[in-house]
């Protein structure tokens, strides 16, 4: 019986990485259905080859177990972030390395607040098309167009790859709070420029992937497709290399929103259980080939 991301029913007390789902979707602004993406993504794991071929290893043997999904308040969205955020917090004071699968992109605070608390400071890696640096947007600072604005009023050191979408004032705001932003028209004209990331980056390091960062030809099931995405490829080199070079403390990946294209959801989930596997690498779960 195939199960979600492998083959093994591991337990929580035993399992090094919970993956999280986080189904909540109040604040997006364009396309519905985000809330479905944990869902959808646990369900194409099942589908997956347990080995990943390009890694030489399979990941499932880190032992990955799927928590229940975190419920929400649909009255309240600071309700809702508390109980994300205190779930997230169990999870990580039980020692587990969490991977959240969203919900839309507001829920990467609460998520990146509990890892504070509970692990201390680090850098975060935004992979999106959009900046969210507007301090709030249709009357609500919670709006998953805001997330980084408030990550930024939270002190957290900022890196941006993949953006393709901000307006003067975000670009003013990134500048005076020195963001570091890799556009990606800038990627596809240059290439990716791995070092001045790595270099960007601190030495522990929060990643927090939209799927819209992908070209919307690759990932069309999001909720603000967008043209001129990077690439699949570009987007496991960046991971390869920052698990290569850095301390991962987490992860989440948003805003998948499915609309019955099969291949957009397997896309998602090859790409969690891929990180999943550099993490199992990087801390030693697994065996190097």
């Amino acid at each position: 019986m195939r199960l979600p991301f492998g083959e093994r029913d591991t337990p929580y007390e035993v399992a090094r990485v919970v993956v999280l789902p986080v189904p909540y979707d109040l604040s997006l602004s364009f396309l519905p259905g985000a809330r479905r993406g944990p869902e959808a993504i646990l369900l194409a794991s099942r589908e997956l080859e347990p080995f990943l071929l390009e890694l030489s290893v399979a990941p499932e043997e880190v032992g990955i177990h799927a928590a229940e999904p975190v419920p929400f308040v649909a009255g309240s969205a600071e309700e809702s972030h508390r109980l994300i955020r205190e779930a997230a917090l169990g999870h990580l004071r039980a020692g587990k390395f969490l991977v959240a699968l969203g919900g839309d992109h507001s829920i990467v605070h609460p998520l990146v607040l509990a890892h504070r608390e509970a692990l201390g400071e680090f850098s975060i890696l935004h992979i999106d098309a959009h900046a969210d640096l507007y301090p709030e947007w249709q009357g609500s600072i919670y709006s998953h167009a805001s997330s980084s604005h408030r990550l930024l009023t939270e002190g957290f050191p900022l890196v941006q790859v993949g953006v393709r979408a901000m307006d003067r004032d975000a670009l003013a705001l990134a500048r005076e709070r020195g963001v570091a932003l890799f556009p990606a028209h800038r990627i596809h004209r240059e290439g990716l420029p791995l070092e001045e990331i790595l270099s960007a980056l601190g030495r522990r390091v929060y990643i927090s992937f939209d799927y819209d960062a992908l070209d919307p030809s690759l990932m069309p099931s999001v909720g603000t497709p967008l043209p001129g995405g990077l690439s699949y490829r570009q987007a496991v080199d960046l991971l390869e290399a920052v698990f290569g070079e850095k301390e991962v403390v987490g992860m989440d990946f948003v805003e998948l929103s499915p609309t019955g294209q099969f291949h957009a959801e397997m896309t998602a989930a090859q790409l969690v259980y891929h990180a999943i596997g550099l993490k199992g690498l990087q801390a030693g779960w697994l065996a190097p080939p």
